[in-house]
């Protein structure tokens, strides 16, 4: 192995002699010198030897004072440093010098087998302590990976135990209504007229719908939590997304008589996913017709600012307490209650909105008033 050696030294020939001494050692081809410990520091800076042999007594800044400034630093804190003199050979000076975070010490004049012994051996244990350093890094990078993907396995145990349980919350009471109903039809013993049939049909419908939904809900939320957090980001047109929602959703607005307001504008524009935005929207939006009565009203608005752009699904439904609001957004308290036309849901779709929104480094909040209606609302970042 190739090392590069750094010796400090005020007296020339003090370098001269001991650049001979690491060239026989077959040492010397990568020898540099300093006059003084100032020097030696703006060296180290640009080389980072592997050894430093330095002298004590030496101008502007000695071998002790150049010690501990290496010492101190993390750049240069790991260089073996061997201090040579002639004069600091006293038992306090040692010591200080070894407290300091000197490797070794050799007085001078000092015996040239003693000092080629010296250097080896130096240079042995600094190779040892390298290889050891660089065992415990890859053991430690080896723990964060193990640790990383001890994480991942959780967070996917996790998801299977929400699938399973939300499966087991608002699947198993729509088929088993579905069950039910289909039960009727197979009877033969129960006669009905065609507005019962019509009744019964349309039950059966509204069952599925909230099946689809909840299956749509649930197929899309696994999908996000597995391709992790980059999304494909372009210029949105808000108004278009929610022109198409409205589209959409034109059937159950007309249902309800519901009045719908897009107060959008044209070319607002937002620079994000679009499947994302789209999906949260569809959500609140499906939400406000849900919890709507008869002849009530929904607005849609956007307000831009320098760092985000919000966008807001209002209207004058049902609403709702405090306590209902604070635990909406809550995955532990998954739930659902039936619209104002008896609409099934999944109490999904918020939970995972407000997980999609943040995924995208937005935030989701609600405004609400029990009797009065609720304000959802979203950001995203502005982006360049």
């Amino acid at each position: 192995m190739e090392y590069s050696i750094l010796v400090v030294d005020d007296q020339p020939e003090n370098i001269k002699f001991i650049s001979l001494l690491l060239k026989e050692m077959g040492l010397g081809k990568k020898t540099y010198s300093a006059p003084n410990g100032k020097i030696a520091l703006e060296l180290v800076e640009k080389v980072v030897p592997d050894l430093i042999l330095s002298d004590w007594g030496m101008p502007e800044m000695n071998g002790l004072e150049l010690l501990k400034t290496l010492k101190a630093s993390d750049t240069s804190k790991d260089i073996p440093f061997i201090m040579i003199s002639a004069v600091k050979v006293d038992a306090t000076s040692m010591k200080e010098s070894f407290d300091a975070g000197v490797h070794d010490y050799l007085k001078k004049p000092f015996d040239k087998l003693e000092f080629m012994a010296r250097i080896t051996a130096t240079l042995k244990l600094q190779d040892a302590y390298l290889k050891i350093k660089k065992n415990n890094e890859e053991i430690s990078n080896q723990a964060t990976l193990i640790s990383q993907q001890h994480q991942e396995l959780q967070k996917l145990n996790e998801l299977k135990d929400k699938i399973l349980s939300i499966i087991s919350h608002d699947l198993r009471a729509p088929l088993a209504t579905l069950d039910g109903l289909l039960q009727i039809f197979s009877d033969d013993e129960i006669e009905m007229g065609p507005n019962e049939l019509i009744t019964y049909t349309s039950l059966v419908q509204d069952e599925l719908h909230g099946i689809q939904s909840l299956m749509d809900n649930l197929l899309y939320w696994v999908k996000s939590q597995l391709a992790g957090k980059q999304r494909a980001k372009t210029d949105v047109n808000i108004y278009e997304v929610t022109q198409e929602i409205a589209e959409l959703f034109k059937d159950n607005i007309k249902k309800k008589n519901i009045d719908f307001y897009n107060h959008i504008n044209f070319n607002d524009t937002i620079y994000g996913d679009k499947n994302t935005i789209s999906f949260v929207i569809r959500n609140l939006f499906a939400n406000a017709i849900k919890f709507t009565p008869e002849g009530g009203r929904i607005i849609l608005d956007c307000e831009s600012t320098n760092e985000f752009v919000e966008i807001s699904v209002i209207d004058n439904g049902v609403g709702m307490d405090t306590e209902t609001m604070n635990s909406i957004f809550d995955d532990e308290k998954v739930s659902s209650q039936k619209g104002t036309s008896g609409e099934v849901g999944t109490g999904l779709g918020l939970m995972l909105c407000k997980d999609l929104i943040e995924q995208n480094k937005g935030t989701m909040s609600v405004e609400s008033e029990l009797g009065k209606g609720s304000k959802f609302s979203f950001t995203i970042p502005v982006e360049n």
